[in-house]
């Protein structure tokens, strides 16, 4: 089981800002022109994540360091489209993922096989997000 990521499919920025924005529409009830405006903000974000994830003279700490500044970033743009409720929502939705992913990689670390608990376990606060991150919303 601890392999299953590698199993899975690395889907293009477009396939992930379109399956973010569906997610968004279906949990926070967008309108069509915030679902115009949302889809055009995850393809901008998704595209700047892969350029830097495929980066390879960049460190995994500057990478992570960009690739949160973009998650910012798409926080702030999110806000200017979202109502205030969409946008507690949304929030809401954000904390109970990192915290869903915070007990898998507890889980993760304290398997005895390992996984991917050893070397890279310094803590869940250095990890980069992955693509899993873009994912998910």
């Amino acid at each position: 089981m601890a392999q299953q990521p590698e199993k899975r499919e690395h889907k293009t920025p477009e396939q992930r800002a379109t399956g973010m924005t569906e997610k968004m529409t279906t949990k926070l009830g967008l309108d069509d022109a915030q679902k115009t405006k949302i889809q055009n903000i995850n393809l901008g974000i998704a595209k700047k994540n892969d350029e830097i994830r495929q980066n390879t003279s960049l460190t995994r700490e500057q990478k992570f360091a960009q690739i949160k500044e973009n998650h910012d970033s798409r926080k702030a743009q999110y806000k200017e489209v979202l109502s205030a409720d969409q946008y507690a929502k949304y929030e809401a939705w954000e904390k109970e993922k990192q915290e869903k992913m915070q007990a898998k990689r507890a889980e993760r670390q304290e398997s005895p096989k390992g996984g991917k608990g050893g070397k890279g376990s310094k803590g869940s606060k250095q990890t980069p997000p992955t693509q899993e991150t873009d994912e998910e919303l």
